[in-house]
């Protein structure tokens, strides 16, 4: 019985409980008309389901041709991000519809430069190499500032204050949430990768909210890993240079 047919038997249930006359025909009909209508609900369910299951695996299957370490793609399965340790690359993968190839922009680890959160266009956390004495392509107005996650096991503190901006916080709605990267590329010096990117704007204590937010912090951490780990190497190299120079 295909889905055209359940619901329309569904319909026609429907309207017979207008024409038929005894009370409990009309419940009969009733109760069979909204069983089908949640049958052939639960179909389309499962039919979407499917196919997002065999996008997935076609997208998962394009990505493997870039070898990767860590990944994250988009829920419209349109973007991701990839990062292969063993190369020390950076992938950018992006697509107009689910139809298409992905379009991979690669890049050296040390050709990245900063990384930034932003809810709603407003920074909540940037890490850049070597400081910020120059200011920032990821701060708005040039300012040098850094903002520093806390960490997710941090002691809160218990002044009254404190917990009521906590509170308010926590019932603030977020629109967007996405991280940024600035990278050595002149044609695109910023990437924007959404993780999310609601219809209607989500609460900060929703799940929804919570579990793109865990997945945003978590990239963000993992390039931060990758600038300083190419500021450190930096130094070692200054260091040895200076060394090597020294006059004995």
């Amino acid at each position: 019985m295909n889905l055209l047919l359940i619901f329309f038997t569904s319909a026609l249930f429907f309207i017979l409980t207008f024409i038929v006359s005894t009370l409990g025909t009309k419940l009969l009909c009733l109760l069979i008309s909204i069983l089908l209508y949640k049958w052939g609900s639960y179909q389309i369910k499962l039919i979407e389901m499917r196919r997002d299951e065999i996008i997935k695996k076609e997208t998962e299957e394009m990505l493997q041709e870039y070898p990767h370490s860590h990944s994250t793609v988009s829920s419209d399965y349109l973007n991701a991000l990839l990062i292969g340790e063993a190369s020390q690359t950076f992938f950018v993968a992006k697509r107009e519809d689910t139809d298409s190839d992905f379009e991979v922009t690669e890049y050296l680890f040390n050709e990245i430069y900063e990384t930034a959160i932003e809810e709603d266009g407003n920074q909540i956390a940037l890490i850049s190499r070597g400081g910020l004495l120059g200011g920032s392509l990821l701060d708005g107005g040039g300012n040098s500032l850094v903002y520093v996650m806390e960490p997710e096991n941090s002691l809160k503190d218990d002044s009254d204050e404190e917990s009521e901006e906590t509170t308010e916080k926590s019932s603030e709605e977020v629109s967007k949430l996405s991280l940024k990267v600035v990278v050595d590329d002149l044609s695109t010096p910023i990437i924007e990768y959404v993780f999310l990117e609601p219809e209607e704007p989500v609460e900060k204590d929703s799940d929804v909210y919570k579990e793109a937010s865990k997945q945003c912090k978590k990239w963000h951490q993992m390039i931060s890993v990758l600038i300083k780990r190419h500021d450190n190497l930096n130094k070692v190299v200054i260091k040895r240079y200076e060394n090597s120079n020294r006059v004995v």
